[in-house]
């Protein structure tokens, strides 16, 4: 009997993939911490601010599942494609926006090319690693897509400062314009892709998964255990993370430039602990990994309310580096084991857009208690309710059995 041959950790096929999607992520990176700031230029106070951001979620709520399902059944390649051409498109409505208002259709835009793009960059993974290295493959992943995190934000950051917002977003249309060409590349160059299903994109197939999905978000299993544990978090995190810019240069009195830099330490930090983090799902359990990436998230939220230097709120985006280099893989690689493939792009989508559900509201009410009690106590509730997420997660650690058995391959 021949020997199977063993797949490289990175093929060639999958760095070029990781190589698109970075420029994918660097139109996002080298904007998203500036939006606020920008959306403070064009006139919103911080209770309209905090409205914008809530607001920008609902689009996402009705377009992931949807992109999922299309990852699911017209291929991963060709879903990335596609939404890469929306980001390109996407950040148009802010380079000509007037006022806050007309700028939302910015995260109109930009939910159609997240709904494509991440549900397909996670299953496209899945569908191509061994489970034995899916958690180093994705703290590799996350390791190449968070380069951007290290690029992006002083680089938008500079353009902002020194040329304007218009610059910096014709930046990012270029970052996802180059992002579309190589994803088009890989697309021709694989013909038929192996992750794509023979069914065609129906209503019928639609209400199939839909089903399925939801069975399993109700069999009080790992996808209900992730729902309630990530849910819980979000909702906390929501509170305040779209006011830590603006904390940052109202109250702090960063510039444009220096808030660009510490969303590029928050990459620095991701991506130098990524691939260790994946080689720790692998050698213990992605509940460990989840547990202990929750602490260190809760942590950083408690420094920046706490400190008052520059020193301090540097630690503070490190330790939110590192608890997310940490989060990401064991998440990713829970679903890879405990979904089948014809139901991962769907379940990434609907995991995400589910939690979104949960934290609609909750950066506008970040924004009230901004207001109404000070700039810290977004913060400090954050840490508060963030904490309670440890509850639900160790409960799992010490009762591993109750994972759903949708594959032949353990969870731990």
């Amino acid at each position: 009997m021949q020997e199977k041959t063993k797949r490289p950790l990175i093929s060639r096929t999958l760095a070029l993939f990781l190589v698109g999607i970075a420029f994918a992520e660097a139109s996002r990176t080298m904007t998203m911490v500036q939006v606020p700031i920008f959306l403070r230029e064009l006139g919103a106070d911080i209770r309209q601010i905090g409205l914008f951001f809530t607001v920008a979620l609902v689009f996402p709520l009705l377009l992931r599942i949807l992109g999922g399902w299309l990852s699911d059944t017209i291929g991963r390649l060709r879903a990335i494609w596609l939404g890469s051409l929306a980001g390109a498109l996407a950040y148009i409505p802010y380079a000509l926006a007037p006022t806050w208002q007309v700028a939302l259709l910015g995260p109109a835009l930009l939910a159609v090319a997240s709904a494509l793009i991440y549900p397909s960059y996670r299953a496209y993974i899945a569908d191509t690693t061994d489970n034995e290295s899916i958690g180093r493959v994705f703290g590799i992943a996350e390791t190449v897509r968070n380069v951007a995190w290290i690029v992006g934000p002083p680089y938008g950051g500079l353009l902002a400062q020194s040329l304007g917002y218009r610059w910096m977003f014709a930046a990012a249309i270029m970052s996802s314009g180059v992002a579309a060409v190589i994803f088009l590349t890989l697309t021709r160059s694989m013909g038929q892709e192996k992750t794509t299903l023979t069914e065609r994109p129906s209503l019928t197939s639609l209400r199939s998964s839909l089903r399925e999905i939801f069975v399993l978000m109700l069999s009080g299993g790992l996808v209900t255990w992730l729902l309630i544990t990530d849910g819980v978090y979000d909702i906390a995190s929501r509170l305040s993370f779209d006011l830590m810019p603006i904390y940052l240069s109202d109250i702090a009195g960063f510039s444009k430039q220096a808030v660009g830099w510490m969303d590029g330490i928050h990459g620095i930090a991701w991506v130098a602990v990524s691939a260790g983090a994946g080689w720790l799902v692998d050698k213990t359990s992605e509940r460990l990994a989840v547990v202990l990436s929750l602490i260190v998230l809760i942590a950083s939220r408690l420094t920046f309310a706490l400190v008052s230097s520059f020193w301090g709120f540097t630690f503070s985006w490190i330790l939110l580096g590192i608890g997310g280099a940490v989060m990401q893989p064991a998440l990713n690689s829970l679903v890879a084991k405990g979904v089948p493939s014809h139901l991962r792009g769907i379940t990434y989508a609907l995991l995400v857009t589910s939690v979104s559900l949960i934290c609609l509201p909750f950066p506008w009410i970040g924004s009230l208690i901004w207001n109404a009690i000070g700039p810290k106590a977004p913060f400090m509730i954050t840490v508060v309710i963030g904490s309670l997420a440890i509850i639900p997660a160790w409960m799992k650690l010490v009762v591993p059995d109750t994972l759903p058995q949708t594959t032949a391959t353990p969870i731990d």
